[in-house]
């Protein structure tokens, strides 16, 4: 069983106006050899607010309402797991290695929460869960745990009535927001794991301003193509 096929379900977050972003994590899992079959493992509608409410932009908004709508659906399908991936998903060339030791090693493991893609890089011969004990500013391809399932929507509305400033956190990027969980609840087991499973695709951003490269049209086609080079050439060195 690969990393994929592990979970009781996997949901990837796709905005529907990002079709570009979809079709190009479609040909990601069919060249690693995963299939998306809409079921158990299929997109799940990005939330597309129309105001920030006191979140950093729109963008950020909409993205911490996407993740809090899988975990829902997760606790409606009474699901054991979930394993959480972005749009922007790009495997290790070595998943099918790492996926498996990943998953072998889990087994056993206390967890709540777990990180196969984060941005650390280090020289680790064996693999293996490590303990969180820095903020990961990413949260692309991420798995939780059922019995977490309450603690983290419940403390992600909390966030969502706090107002910006608030000191045990109020209105935040998404993975800022489980950087806080785990940093204030020390009863949460969150791991990640030592060899980088998947990294962010190069692709335009939704959540921050645009550059001017992105906002003229005539620009944006040539931008498309340099991010699919840079992620073809990614994708033989990591």
């Amino acid at each position: 069983m690969n990393v994929i096929e592990y979970f009781d379900r996997v949901r990837i977050i796709n905005i529907s106006s990002r079709r570009d972003r979809r079709l190009e994590t479609v040909e990601e899992f069919t060249r690693n050899g995963f299939h998306i079959d809409d079921e158990k493992i299929g997109f799940f509608e990005a939330v597309t607010p129309s105001e920030g409410n006191g979140f950093p932009s729109v963008g950020v908004r909409g993205c911490f309402l996407s993740h809090l709508g899988v975990l829902e659906e997760a606790m409606r399908l009474n699901l054991k797991n979930i394993l959480i991936m972005e749009d922007d998903i790009q495997f290790s060339r070595h998943i099918s290695q790492y996926g498996k030791e990943a998953i072998e090693s889990l087994e056993g493991l206390e967890w709540d929460i777990v990180y196969f893609g984060h941005p650390f890089e280090e020289n680790s011969n064996l693999p293996a869960w490590k303990a969180v004990d820095r903020p990961i500013h990413l949260a692309h391809f991420y798995a939780v745990n059922g019995r977490c399932f309450g603690k983290l929507r419940d403390f992600l509305f909390q966030v969502l009535e706090r107002p910006p400033g608030h000191p045990d956190g109020g209105p935040m990027h998404y993975d800022a927001a489980l950087n806080t969980l785990i940093h204030k609840n020390k009863e949460i087991s969150a791991y990640y794991f030592t060899w980088n499973c998947g990294y962010q695709r190069p692709s335009r951003t939704d959540l921050h301003e645009l550059s001017i490269f992105d906002r003229v049209p005539l620009l944006r086609p040539v931008m498309g193509m340099l991010r699919r080079l840079k992620a073809k050439n990614l994708r033989r060195t990591r």
